[in-house]
């Protein structure tokens, strides 16, 4: 899922800016690798070129997703979270100091920016008011539920939702162990509200049912 409408390698191809093009260095990254760290000395601004990077707190034995960024998605060090490369990435990297020079005639970049921080931040309220207020069962619901509202797609009189997530990758999303979010899983196979399908992909046989059993009915 992307966050914006605006794709940043797309704006960056065209000739009227290529000054910032020019600012940026592609690194690679093979999966798995934690590309920066909430001690990150460089303070850069990246762009992700190809592959997806989580965006993570880690507390204790504990990880929390706040985000995970596809090409195209914009993002910057100094914001003190882990950033890990899921699959094999290219980042296109640049210092803060530089790009904040010809920030100013690049609309699209600021305001692409800002909207992946603002989704960043919705996520990091709802993993605060998650972690206060609902069990990891709930929390496993109200992820599905977002997540097929916004990408699924219709199935017969259900969704079909390709989440391209490991089993342990979605227990990262809810600071959960994989076991539980397993054991979860099946439990709500069991009671017909998501079906496993495939490696990452679930189908919501009725939407109304998995709402009402989260509790979260519009």
């Amino acid at each position: 899922m992307k966050f914006t409408g605006v794709n940043l390698l797309d704006e960056l191809a065209r000739e009227e800016l290529k000054e910032l093009r020019d600012l940026f260095n592609a690194r690679s990254f093979t999966g798995g690798t934690i590309i920066y760290t909430p001690e990150e000395a460089e303070n850069l601004v990246f762009i992700v070129g190809r592959g997806r990077v989580r965006v993570y707190l880690a507390y204790a034995e504990k990880e929390f997703t706040l985000g995970i960024l596809n090409p195209g998605d914009v993002y910057a060090t100094h914001a003190e979270c882990y950033v890990q490369a899921l699959d094999d990435a290219e980042l296109l990297t640049a210092p803060v100091h530089a790009v904040r020079r010809v920030m100013d005639s690049v609309p699209t970049f600021t305001r692409t920016m800002v909207r992946v921080l603002g989704h960043i931040l919705k996520n990091s309220f709802l993993i605060i008011g998650g972690l206060a207020f609902k069990d990891i069962y709930s929390r496993l619901m109200d992820f599905m539920l977002v997540q097929a509202r916004q990408s699924g797609v219709p199935e017969g009189e259900g969704i079909r939702l390709s989440l391209d997530l490991t089993i342990e990758q979605l227990a990262q999303h809810m600071g959960a162990s994989r076991q539980t979010v397993s054991t979860l899983l099946g439990e709500l196979s069991r009671a017909g509200l998501v079906l496993k399908q495939a490696r990452g992909v679930f189908f919501i046989p009725d939407m109304d049912a998995l709402e009402r059993a989260a509790g979260t009915e519009r």
